[in-house]
């Protein structure tokens, strides 16, 4: 059986799976946020506990972030306290075990590869809508990560010119508009300009990625013209990786694609290309899944 990892802002989810992938046990705890370091410790601590229970033969690990797989160190994560943090050494030393290490959303795609769309699809793209715009490339159901493992960056192609700025460096990157971020600043524009709006008064002391959709839903107007602003920058993006990469299907991940056809009847209407386009049958469980499936290469 394989660990899989998979590192988040909020919590690190963590899941054993058999040798078909599929899910023996999955469980969670909440991200320390002290250190990058008291990360690697915690996850040490529940790898340990979870090797006395199943016989785990390697353990697989998925984070944001920029990250060196081959010294298994995460240089740098925009959302965690992650710099030039080294994973895998640390946590072999303490469980006596293989460990790798890869970007989460790379993780999501093989995920979606072993255990989802991948195994009907030979051509595919993941996209995952976050905190960020993460990606990933299938090409004739092999996982293509270009020559330095960093290809599939979708969020920082640039879809505006001189757009808004992204902590990249650069202006107008795909993830400004169409991430979880970008979604949550569209509709905090909105209810400051619309206070009286049905949007607003569901909003209360928390704004989030569904906050929009759910009043969009009961009806509001207001957030209506959130969500097609939004799923009109989403559209952009899909429209240049489709004719880029002719995917037989895209299967978006993250939080937005639990919206399901909310999310993707619209974006269906604004591509004018032929495409299949879902949302993941794994939701959440993509990302240990896919960590665990790092393993495979490492064999």
């Amino acid at each position: 059986m394989k660990l899989g990892v998979d590192i988040g802002g909020t919590e690190i989810k963590f899941g054993v799976v058999d040798d078909a992938f599929a899910t023996v046990e999955k469980f969670a705890i909440p991200t320390p946020r002290k250190y990058g370091e008291s990360i690697v410790e915690a996850i040490a601590e529940v790898c340990l506990e979870t090797a006395k229970k199943y016989p785990v033969e390697g353990i697989g690990i998925g984070s944001p972030g920029i990250i060196d797989g081959r010294e298994g160190v995460i240089l740098r994560a925009s959302n965690l306290p992650f710099l030039n943090t080294p994973v895998t050494e640390p946590l072999r030393a303490r469980t006596g075990t293989r460990v790798v290490l890869g970007n989460d959303a790379s993780c999501a795609m093989l995920g979606e590869l072993y255990a989802g769309y991948g195994r009907e699809y030979d051509d595919m793209l993941m996209i995952t809508l976050g905190t960020g715009v993460g990606g990933g490339i299938i090409i004739d159901k092999k996982p293509y990560f270009g020559k330095n493992g960093s290809a599939g960056e979708f969020g920082h192609m640039v879809v505006e010119f001189d757009g808004l700025p992204c902590g990249c460096g650069r202006k107008g990157c795909f993830e400004k508009y169409a991430s979880v971020s970008a979604l949550i600043g569209l509709t905090v524009r909105a209810v400051e300009e619309n206070p009286k709006s049905l949007l607003a008064e569901m909003s209360g002391a928390k704004i989030d990625g569904r906050t929009a959709f759910n009043a969009m839903k009961e009806g509001c107007p207001v957030a209506q013209q959130v969500v097609d602003e939004y799923i009109s920058h989403l559209a952009v993006g899909v429209e240049n990786l489709i004719m880029l990469f002719q995917p037989e299907i895209i299967v978006f991940g993250g939080a937005i694609s639990n919206e399901g056809d909310w999310l993707l009847n619209p974006l269906r209407s604004k591509i004018v290309t032929d495409a299949l386009l879902v949302c993941s049958r794994l939701k959440n469980d993509a990302g240990y899944i896919g960590a665990a499936a790092q393993l495979l290469d490492e064999a």
